[in-house]
Parts: structure tokens; C-alpha cells; sequence
């Protein structure tokens, strides 16, 4: 899901650019997406400094070990507030599908 769909502050998100048409929103940059899901599984056995360094070698944009931190930090709790989201409008669904 993109979180990132307009500019909400004077710093462009990692992996995604502003777009051409108008500079509040953003386009998301799928390579460096993609680069960022690899990034959070070799988390697992590396450090931000590490990982940091090979996602602005593997993708030529810079980024630093705790930007990595923080961006990983913000993304798992937007997971977990959809995750969250979800079931209670599942459970919700369901309930008032048994009450009518």
C-alpha cells in the first residue's frame, strides 16, 4: 500500500520522487521499492549501517543508517495500524450482518 502519496513536508520519502505535473505529489520509484523490501530481510542478519551502505550502492541513492531506521520504523507501523484496521472493519462487518 502506498502511504506515500503526497509531499507532507519539505523532504522527499526514499523511493519515491515528486512528480513532474505537480511537486506535492509522489510517484513511487519501484526499484527502490523493491530494493527496500531486500534491505528489511538482510536487517535480519545486518546492521542499518551495513544495509544503509549496500542500498545506496545497489540503487544509487543516498541514505543514511538512521534515515534506513526510521523509514523501516514508520513502515512497520503503518502495517500494523492497516493490519489493525482491517480486522476491526472485518469484525464490524460481521456483527452487523448478524444483528440485521
Amino acid at each position: 500500500m502506498n502511504h506515500y502519496n503526497s509531499l507532507k513536508g519539505p523532504t522527499v520519502p526514499w523511493g519515491y520522487r515528486q512528480s513532474d505535473k505537480n511537486s506535492y505529489v509522489l510517484e513511487p520509484i519501484e526499484e527502490q521499492l523493491d530494493a527496500l523490501e531486500q534491505a528489511e530481510q538482510y536487517l535480519k542478519q545486518s546492521s542499518y549501517k551495513e544495509v544503509a551502505r549496500w542500498l545506496t550502492d545497489y540503487t544509487g541513492r543516498k541514505i543514511t543508517s538512521m534515515g534506513l531506521w526510521k523509514r523501516i520504523k514508520k513502515d512497520r507501523a503503518n502495517r500494523r495500524r492497516d493490519g489493525q484496521r482491517k480486522r476491526y472493519t472485518t469484525s464490524y462487518e460481521a456483527e452487523s450482518s448478524v444483528e440485521a
